[in-house]
Parts: C-alpha cells; sequence; structure tokens
C-alpha cells in the first residue's frame, strides 16, 4: 500500500502533538531533529557495474621516477575503473557526509559516538567498528553514487575559514569495510567491500578543492587495494593481485609529489613571532621564486589554495617588491576560468587579516 502525502503530514503533526502532550518542549525538539535529520540519510537508487576482468595486457606500471612524471599531474595513471568503477546514482554523497562535520554538523555526535565504538585490529588495517554498525551501513548506498561535491553546493569557500567535513569518519568507515571484506568468507562480498572503500576515495577526490580531502581520499583508495591485494593473493588471482599491486604502487609518488607542493609553499621556516603577537616575514627572493615558478606548473585546483594562503601572507608581511610580485600572481589567478581558483584567490586580494587571524593560520610552534 502507498501512503500518501497528505497521510504522512497527518501521521508526523499526530506525532509532534503526542509528544506536546506527554513530553513537552523537549519531546517537540526530539521529533523535530529526527525528521531534520533523516531527511538526507535515504539516496536515490544506484548500482555498481562489475569491474571488468583484468588480463595483464591491460596493465602498464607508470614510471613515476622518470623525468616526465614532473609534468603529470598527481592522479592516478592506472584507469581506476578497473579495479573499483564508481556507481551510477545521481545523488551528491557530499549530502550525506557533511552531515558528520566536526561540532557543527547535525550528526556530529552520532559521528563521535562512532568513533567510540572502534576497535583495534591485530593486522594493520588499523581501528574499525562492527561489521553490522549502524552508520557504516547507512552510509553504503551514498558510497554507490556517482558524484561527490561539498563545495560550493554543501560548505561555502570562506578561504582559510573553508570548512571540511569529518574525515577521520570516513576513513573509519573505510577500514572497516576492507576489515569485513577481509575476514569474509564470500569472495565476491569481500572484493565488494574492498571496492566500497575505494570508491569513498575516488569520490572524495572529485572536489579537487582541499588538501586534506584529497589525502585522505588516496588513503582509502590505498588501503582499499591492498584488501584486494590480500583477497587475489589468498584465492589465487593473479591478475587482479597484480593490478592491486600497481595502484598501490601508485599511491607513494602521489603522497610525495603533494608534499614537495606543500613544502614550498609552506612559510614557517621564515616567519618571525614577535611579542605582542605580531607576525614578521623574512622570506628569501629565492625561495619566492621557486614558489611562482611552482605555481606556474600547477594543473590541479587543490594547490592553488596553499598558493592563495601563502600569498595572503606575502601581501601583508613580505618586502614591497615581493608583495607586487605576489598580487600579480593572485590577480592572474582571480581571473582565472575556474570560479573555485578565482574565488579563492579575489578572497585573499581583497581580506586583511588581523594579527590575531595570522596568529591562527601560522601558531607559533611551541603552541601547536
Amino acid at each position: 500500500m502507498t501512503t500518501q502525502p497528505g497521510a504522512v503530514r497527518t501521521i508526523i503533526t499526530a506525532a509532534v502533538t503526542i509528544f506536546l502532550v506527554l513530553g513537552g518542549l523537549l519531546g517537540a525538539r526530539l521529533v523535530v531533529r529526527w525528521w531534520q535529520s533523516s531527511r538526507l540519510v535515504v539516496p536515490p537508487s544506484s548500482r555498481v557495474e562489475a569491474a571488468r576482468e583484468t588480463t595483464v595486457s591491460d596493465l602498464e606500471i607508470p614510471c613515476w621516477s622518470c623525468p616526465s612524471a614532473r609534468t603529470w599531474p598527481v592522479r592516478f595513471r592506472t584507469d581506476l575503473d578497473l579495479i573499483a568503477p564508481l556507481g551510477v546514482g545521481a545523488a551528491n554523497a557530499a549530502e550525506f557526509f557533511a552531515l558528520f562535520e566536526k561540532d557543527r554538523g547535525p550528526r556530529a555526535r552520532e559521528a563521535e559516538a562512532m568513533q567510540s565504538r572502534r576497535i583495534e585490529r591485530e593486522d594493520d588495517i588499523g581501528k574499525v567498528v562492527a561489521p553490522d554498525d549502524e552508520l557504516l551501513l547507512e552510509a553504503e548506498p551514498w558510497v554507490d553514487q556517482s558524484v561527490m561535491r561539498f563545495y560550493p553546493d554543501i560548505f561555502p569557500l570562506e578561504g582559510g575559514g573553508t570548512r571540511i567535513t569529518n574525515l577521520l569518519v570516513m576513513l573509519t568507515m573505510a577500514r572497516s569495510w576492507i576489515a569485513r571484506g577481509v575476514d569474509s568468507s564470500d569472495l565476491a562480498e569481500g572484493l565488494e567491500d574492498c571496492r566500497r572503500a575505494i570508491r569513498l576515495g575516488r569520490l572524495l577526490r572529485q572536489d579537487d578543492v582541499v588538501i586534506i580531502n584529497d589525502l585522505v581520499g588516496l588513503a582509502c583508495i590505498h588501503i582499499g587495494a591492498r584488501g584486494v591485494y590480500r583477497i587475489a593473493q589468498r584465492e589465487g588471482n593473479h591478475e587482479l593481485a597484480l593490478l592491486a599491486s600497481v595502484v598501490i604502487g601508485e599511491v607513494a609518488p602521489q603522497r610525495m609529489m603533494t608534499a614537495e607542493r606543500i613544502t614550498v609553499f609552506d612559510l614557517k621556516p621564515f616567519i618571525r613571532h614577535e611579542e605582542g603577537g605580531r607576525i614578521t616575514l623574512d622570506l628569501p627572493d629565492s625561495h619566492l621564486d621557486t614558489a611562482l615558478e611552482m605555481a606556474d606548473s600547477f594543473t590541479e585546483r587543490r594547490f592553488f589554495g596553499e598558493v592563495c594562503m601563502t600569498g595572503i601572507l606575502i601581501l601583508h608581511r613580505g618586502t614591497p617588491a615581493q608583495r607586487t610580485r605576489v598580487r600579480e600572481q593572485l590577480e592572474r589567478l582571480a581571473a582565472d576560468d575556474d570560479d573555485m581558483i578565482s574565488a579563492f584567490a579575489r578572497w585573499a586580494l581583497e581580506t586583511t587579516p588581523t594579527d590575531e587571524i595570522f596568529a591562527e593560520w601560522f601558531p607559533h610552534p611551541m603552541e601547536r
């Protein structure tokens, strides 16, 4: 039997009335909280295509140590559809995962409770929740969607204050699926759990806005591929084990290239914290030369956030010549065709941080 919309409204109204009578305002608040938090927990239906059977001829080991790799984007060269195709659902998976934003998310307490339920495994997977944890099960259909976009639809771009969701919760979910997968006696179900973790990582990397999101996504792909490898090795599926090995081998170079880019834009060695809280900058021109040269080579959006965060400090604490060069760079980025890059650059150009804000962004080493 199909319930009509009018009947649903009648049921909800009756429930609210009962709570008001029996439980007062506390009951009403509970109903409202339940209604608000449950509106987004059921995604549209979706499905995931089966990964096509891998053959050795499908694979090539990318030479990340070759000189040509210096111009590569920091992305997998291997087609991840071979190991874990994305789902085809049209819902935005970020709608669900944003609910667990630390402190501010409407379901932040549920996320904290889930983290408290973790147990440490004896292997290298790490801390996981039970295979049938209710939040873990609720998240599964969301990972079968094809899209995860936090910015700007869910979280606005706010420069240095841009929000992120609770990435530790996502990492716990990935580890828990992998643990369930490698423990499963059902080969198909075990592989699907590990592939689910890889899909979560792929989704998390889609935005390409915040570096930490990308790194956690990369971690999900890494541990998911290790789970696939363990199962394939155990079952004697050498082609699948080889594929998983190639994917695993691409992780470390991406981490290293990300670290290299971040390090160039890390101004901590040149920052001085004076008495009274004022921050000064003693930046060598040679270091700025290197940073601007690297910025001109970037192809991924997430690295331009580092350019803007570094740029805003130089704009207000660099030498006059350095300020001019950085302003010119930021003005070029503000005219970029990518709306998010241009928005971040405009924020850097238009914001005048106080000493207190600079101290928050670039804390004293003894206060970290």
